[in-house]
């Protein structure tokens, strides 16, 4: 998907290395999935202006929201969801 603005290009990156994976803001403190990642782009130049990862909240909030894709960390697990006597 690309998109025209005044003087940049949107496009989607649906190769970035955190898509569909879940992750943890530090900055909000929040984890949610990355649904999608736009780059923005220079019209004159061709240059990339930034990117913006778009979350889905993993808490059940609904509340999505943006931050800066460098910015976002994996989130890992200390132990799979099982009973401790069957680890």
């Amino acid at each position: 998907m690309i998109r025209n603005e005044a003087n940049t290009l949107i496009r989607e990156e649906t190769d970035h290395r955190l898509l569909g994976r879940e992750v943890v803001h530090p900055a909000t403190g929040r984890t949610g999935t990355v649904a999608t990642v736009l780059v923005r782009t220079a019209k004159a130049t061709g240059r990339t202006i930034g990117r913006t990862a778009h979350m889905r909240p993993l808490d059940g909030s609904g509340r999505e929201w943006t931050a800066d894709p460098r910015e976002l960390k994996l989130l890992r697990r200390l132990a799979p969801d099982m009973p401790a006597g069957l680890r």
